[in-house]
Formats: structure tokens, sequence, C-alpha cells
């Protein structure tokens, strides 16, 4: 009886280990996605056409190869970094990063119906003061996107790719 017991466990465990690798080969990247909704090309770095680059600042660059992408965001009050990637369960593409002030956010990235990518995000700011945010990105031409920050009076301005 100890051996078939012995025999049951390790098929167990054999089987619980295959399906965990194959469902986790089955995740989509992150390239993928992107280059099905048109937002492929976000990789590079972005300053605001106003001051150009003076009060904003963002570099996508891949951190894992196809995978996950780093964000880093500089502007005259802080510096952020996140990382962006695919939910392997769900294929969602998350969002997580934190800030030089000590604040902190979680959220996911959609394309709408106009193409548009939409980051929602839970955060918490550096004194801990929790919000929530939606940050619309909306592509003009290749090396311009309207960035509206959708608040009761949003705010909306334009970053361009550096060359």
């Amino acid at each position: 009886m100890s051996t078939f017991r012995s025999t049951l466990l390790v098929a167990l465990v054999s089987f619980t280990v295959l399906f965990a690798n194959s469902h986790s080969f089955a995740a989509e990247e992150l390239s993928d996605i992107l280059q099905r909704s048109n937002w492929n090309d976000i990789i590079g770095t972005w300053i605001d056409s106003g001051t150009k680059g003076e009060e904003l600042k963002v570099t996508y660059s891949w951190k894992i190869e196809n995978r996950v992408i780093e964000i880093t965001t500089q502007d005259k009050e802080k510096e952020s970094v996140g990382l962006m990637g695919v939910n392997a369960k769900n294929g969602e593409v998350f969002h997580m990063g934190a800030d030089s002030t000590g604040g902190s956010s979680l959220g996911k990235w959609e394309v709408d119906h106009n193409g548009d990518a939409i980051l929602g995000l839970l955060f918490t700011s550096g004194d801990g003061v929790p919000g929530a945010l939606r940050i619309r990105h909306h592509r003009i031409d290749t090396d311009t996107i309207k960035v509206i920050l959708e608040l009761p009076e949003p705010i909306a301005f334009e970053i361009v790719r550096v060359e």
C-alpha cells in the first residue's frame, strides 16, 4: 500500500509540475499585445513638447525582452520607475511602480475602441494618501502622443519622441 501511495504522490506531483510549466509557456508576450494594439513603437524616450523635456521625460525600455517594459519618469518633483508586463493567469497588462517620494502604484493597461492606451491606477502618495487616476494616451502620429489625466477637470499635454 505504501508503494501505491508513493506512486500516486509522484504521479500527482509530476502532473502538477507538467501542468504548471505548460501553463506558464502559454503566457502571451507583451510584445505581441503591443503589436496587435499598434502600440509596439512606444519604446524610446518621450518629452513634453511645451518645455522640451524640462517638465517631463518618460523612457520606455525593454527590461526583459518581449516580456517586461521598464518605464522611468522624471519631472520637477520626483522620479518614478514602473514595470509593465502580462499577468500569465488572465492575460491582462499590468503596471506597478514606485517613486522617489515613497509613493507606489498598481494598475492595468487597456486599449479602447479608439486605439487609446489607458492606464488605470490605484496609488498611495509618499505621505500615505490613497487615490485613483486614469491616464489616457492618444496617438497623434508616430512621434506625438496626447496624454490626458482624466480628472474632474482633465489635464492634457503632448509628449514627443526624442530623436
